[in-house]
């Protein structure tokens, strides 16, 4: 195997950083779906541990300089709170 196709450690990060994202979003879809008290618990609890290894994956990346996180403008900001502030008043 040559080296060209190894994946160095940020790849692989990445890609369990977006598999636990996408698990994540599955589960909430499940969550919706579910109608049954007892599958719904277990759905929400499998969700609530992806989630965690979520953030731990996407830690470590931080911590190893794989991810970098850039600080969001505060008129962007601001200009959102308003979209979803008039959003809300309408629902």
């Amino acid at each position: 195997m040559s080296k060209e196709n190894c994946l160095t450690e940020k790849d692989s990060l990445y890609d369990i950083l977006t598999g636990e994202k996408d698990l994540v979003k599955l589960y909430g879809t499940a969550m919706t779906e579910a109608c049954g008290a007892d599958v719904r618990k277990v759905v929400k609890n499998n969700m609530y541990e992806t989630a965690q290894d979520q953030f731990g994956i996407f830690e470590l990346m931080q911590q190893n300089g794989y991810y970098e996180v850039q600080p969001a403008d505060k008129t962007v900001i601001d200009q959102k709170i308003d979209t979803f502030s008039k959003c809300l008043k309408n629902i």
